[in-house]
């Protein structure tokens, strides 16, 4: 394809003012072909290779070029270039809402840009002043135009400051028109939004532990389990209210909620309740509870359900499983495992829930489990894959098409002193690493440097194709192909409570500091909605 041959007398293109690369005319050339109809999936031939014209304009994707491209796509319902330019948009929104080709865009397409939930914007401010933008550039229609779009301005998550600003400009420029309010609470607020864009959250790490909460001459008054926020964007560190002393319970989280299940109280019962934490509202909730008490088991979250697995209840070992409907609320019992086992590390990937080593109490040969149980949660069946070597109370970490497992106990020796008697292995904590592949088979390809320090069990979480192990109040993080691990520059702060021990970590996805008062407002108070006619 000779493209300034074929380009360089468009009409519609400029070539004086943009860049003469064949890259410049191949782009502006084929948008133009798009435009007009001109062909809808053509083959472009470039260096001897055949590849779609929508995968060039992907590939070519610009600051200067995603508005255009976004538009051709959402005009033609092109899904692919459409993914592609969509995911451009909502992370660089606020200097794209200000780019000379935004205003060039029409009501539809302006429309689907700002009603989006993925948008990376901080406050709905942004989102207010590219419709602004948008709409003075179109001068004959400012009102009609500004009513239409200001319904996709998520208002309520406006703080008043903010609002005031907003409403000053609706009584400048459109002098007929006015703020609809009505009173609502936090909750309110947030149902009358549509909810919270994506960049309004922060990701924080939440470790679950185990602290004093006042201690006076060595003597504990009161124990209780708490959870220390680190907030991955600001490197700060927060609390989250606390719940009752449970130990050895497990813990998940999806999106903005955190989820504590079963446990041991300090008396020696163990439960079956199942906890909720909502970021949004700042408060817990106890939801249906387990069909049997747990402790020491498996807690993961998969496609909209929560999984409890195996565990010990009192003297038992649990070889029972059950998954919780997020949706329905209710539990319902799924296949047993192979055998009664706990204290294995447990991870979700694609659609499989991988148990990891752990202690086997119905083996003859002792209490290590060698092995990795996997659970088809669309099968709703189990498979066993061997494992070389013992590991107990370990954390796995799923990332990619794998599982890191990080650190735990492992078994040095064990011996029979005579037939039928079997003398306890010696149990130590390891530094080491290993990879687990999908298949259930650990790999060799990829090599994981020896935590600096010694930690048990390891609290271990993935951010952004990093892994994250929280030791104590310091945090060390590691990548994939790095040589060593990297310790983070902020400790955790002095508070009310000591630390005892951190026994697990997960992700959650929490509301800015900003928008918290406005989502735990329990009164009601006078919240803007929409733009109306005076």
């Amino acid at each position: 394809m000779d493209a300034k041959k074929d380009f360089s007398n468009s009409e519609e293109i400029d070539i004086s003012v943009k860049p003469s690369t064949l890259g410049c005319y191949v782009t502006h050339g084929l948008m133009q072909l798009y435009k007009t109809q001109k062909f809808c999936d053509a083959i472009l031939v470039a260096e001897g290779k055949h590849f779609p014209c929508h995968r060039f304009l992907a590939d070519s994707i610009s600051m200067d070029s995603c508005l255009e491209i976004y538009a051709l796509a959402y005009a033609h319902n092109h899904h692919t270039l459409l993914r592609v330019a969509s995911r451009h948009i909502t992370l660089n929104f606020e200097p794209l809402s200000e780019h000379e080709s935004f205003p060039g865009l029409d009501l539809s397409t302006v429309s689907s840009i700002v009603s989006s939930d993925q948008l990376l914007v901080s406050s709905e401010l942004a989102v207010y002043h590219a419709v602004q933008n948008w709409v003075r550039s179109q001068p004959a229609e400012h009102f009609s135009l500004i009513k239409k779009l200001m319904e996709q301005v998520r208002l309520p998550l406006l703080t008043s400051e903010e609002i005031t600003r907003v409403q000053k400009d609706i009584i400048a420029e459109y002098g007929h028109a006015h703020l609809q309010w009505e009173q609502l609470d936090g909750v309110g607020r947030l149902l009358k939004s549509g909810g919270l864009r994506h960049g309004m959250y922060d990701d924080w790490i939440v470790s679950l532990g185990l602290f004093v909460s006042n201690m006076q001459g060595g003597v504990v008054e009161r124990l209780k389990t708490h959870f220390l926020g680190f907030n991955l964007q600001t490197e700060s560190w927060e609390e989250i209210p606390p719940l009752m002393y449970l130990d050895s319970s497990g813990f998940l989280s999806v999106g903005h909620k955190l989820y504590v299940s079963g446990g041991q109280r300090l008396n020696g019962s163990v439960l079956c309740n199942l906890h909720e934490f909502d970021a949004l509202t700042g408060r817990w909730m106890q939801l249906p509870s387990m069909s049997v008490p747990r402790r020491e088991h498996g807690f993961l979250a998969c496609k909209q359900k929560l999984y409890a697995l195996g565990g010990r209840s009192g003297r038992s070992v649990l070889d029972s499983a059950e998954s919780f409907d997020l949706e329905k609320k209710i539990w319902s019992p799924i296949a047993s495992l192979p055998f009664a086992v706990s204290h294995f590390a447990s991870a979700s990937l694609n659609k499989k829930l991988y148990l990891i080593g752990g202690f086997s109490h119905t083996r003859a040969n002792g209490l290590a489990h060698r092995g990795i149980l996997i659970y088809n949660t669309s099968l709703n069946v189990w498979n066993q894959m061997p494992l070389a070597f013992q590991c107990y109370k370990s954390t796995a970490v799923a990332m990619d098409n794998g599982i890191f497992v990080i650190g735990g106990l492992v078994e040095e020796s064990s011996r029979r002193e005579t037939p039928g008697t079997v003398i306890r292995a010696l149990i130590s904590g390891t530094h080491k690493c290993f990879f687990l592949s999908k298949d259930g088979t650990v790999s060799q390809d990829v090599a994981i440097p020896d935590l600096p320090i010694l930690v048990l069990p390891p609290c271990a979480v993935q951010w952004r194709r990093r892994i994250h192990v929280l030791v104590g109040n310091t945090i060390y993080q590691w990548k994939p192909g790095e040589p060593h691990w990297t310790r983070s520059r902020k400790s955790a702060p002095n508070t009310r409570v000591t630390f005892l021990t951190v026994v697990n970590g997960v992700t959650l996805k929490v509301p800015k500091k900003t928008l918290q008062p406005l989502l735990r407002e329990a009164s009601a108070a006078l919240t803007a909605l929409w733009v109306a006619d005076n």
